[in-house]
């Protein structure tokens, strides 16, 4: 093996990248009518805009443009219903909504990419709701941005399609992506480093004709590596989802807002299906933006939060700069902050949370001390041009 490691590594990252296309396969197109907008308009009126039919291959939209999206098909016979899935990618952002226009998924163009594998998020699994007369018809929300708010791909339909899910294909591309960033982490000169190494080549030799079948015995392969245990840990680490949103970044104030329909409604739509799964919210200003605007998931978000699913983070109202702001400003962001934590949810807030603000004034933990705040959490310290003053003094 050792004469051929470099050969196998390369052989390896292949492997993995081609894996992670196969979760689904393309069965039928949908047809695809887009009523686009330059403003968002409401549901009821999502009829209303410039009438395109749009064809795979075809742009829909400038930057920041709207559409509400009608996706229609036939379900191709002879596949169990709850294989299917609904793939979709419009190069945007997208919220899909029930019969009501109430806000059940949200989508973002092709895939997330991380360091060890990727994230599909233009899937829907296919239930009930999305047929009428026996036919799939659905209705999406859509901007004509990505994430960070650019344009993706010219606007253009990529994807519109009945899919079926690949069940232990999938599976295996996790399986294989969880195996090949723990070995990445481990000395090259340790045997469980080999050992790893050794099970993935092993489990990418059983690939033939990549069929479920074969990665049904691939995932055996890796079984034994999976189920390993490290030696006993100094520290228990707990990590449950949380989504930062800018609440006014590269977009416009109305796209926040829908940012936050998306995300809410994909995370209330997750715990529906992963009964352990948690979250963690902040920004009450974002809350009340879905108070306003999506009544029907705001009052799904108080149930999860009853449950203790969905934890309430940060005492402020929202995610402040602190350096420009004074202390008068700063002492109200709390005070409002925990007005509303309690007179909505009755929580109190134990923490001051800013992930992702630049810098930090020397007055706030006394602010926080006199606030009945204990706790504070960033992890952006030290992410700036030069290490100044103000952060040593924070970290010492």
């Amino acid at each position: 093996m050792p004469h051929y490691k470099k050969n196998t590594l390369k052989r390896i990252e292949k492997f993995a990248e081609r894996i992670a296309k196969l979760h689904y396969e393309k069965l039928s197109e949908l047809e695809c009518t887009a009523y686009v907008t330059k403003e968002p308009l409401p549901y009821e009126q999502r009829e209303e805009g410039e009438k395109k039919t749009i064809a795979l291959g075809e742009s829909w939209g400038q930057l920041f443009d709207c559409a509400w999206f009608n996706f229609t098909g036939a379900l191709p016979p002879g596949y169990e219903f709850s294989d299917l899935v609904l793939l979709i990618n419009f190069s945007g952002e997208g919220l899909y909504v029930d019969r009501s226009g109430v806000p059940v998924q949200g989508l973002t163009a092709g895939t997330v990419a991380f360091e060890y594998g990727s994230m599909p998020k233009h899937v829907l699994p296919l239930n009930g709701d999305m047929l009428l007369d026996n036919l799939v018809n659905i209705w999406i929300d859509a901007g004509c941005n990505g994430l960070f708010g650019r344009m993706i791909g010219e606007g253009k339909l990529v994807e519109a399609h009945i899919g079926l899910r690949q069940s232990e294909l999938r599976s295996l591309s996790y399986d294989f992506a969880v195996l090949k960033g723990a070995m990445e982490q481990l000395p090259e000169d340790s045997p469980q480093y080999h050992s790893i190494l050794f099970s993935l080549n092993a489990a990418a030799n059983e690939m033939y004709d990549y069929t479920n079948e074969e990665a049904a015995r691939a995932r055996l392969i890796l079984a034994s590596e999976l189920a390993k245990k490290g030696a006993t840990p100094s520290l228990c680490i707990s990590a449950i989802g949380h989504a930062h949103i800018d609440l006014a970044w590269l977009w416009p104030i109305r796209e926040t807002i829908r940012k936050g329909a998306r995300t809410f409604s994909t995370m209330d739509r997750m715990m529906d299906r992963y009964p352990d799964y948690k979250f963690g919210v902040s920004q009450p200003q974002l809350l009340v933006w879905m108070k306003e605007h999506y009544p029907q998931l705001y009052e799904r978000l108080k149930i999860r939060v009853a449950e203790g699913r969905l934890e309430c983070q940060g005492a402020m109202w929202v995610e402040p700069d602190t350096n420009l702001a004074g202390g008068e400003a700063l002492v109200r962001q709390i005070l409002y902050g925990q007005r509303f934590w309690q007179e909505e949810f009755g929580v109190t807030v134990d923490n001051v949370w800013l992930p992702d603000v630049f810098g930090y004034t020397g007055s706030l933990p006394g602010i926080m001390k006199k606030s009945g705040v204990p706790y504070f959490m960033t992890h952006k310290l030290s992410w700036n041009e030069l290490t100044n003053s103000r952060t040593i003094l924070l970290t010492g």
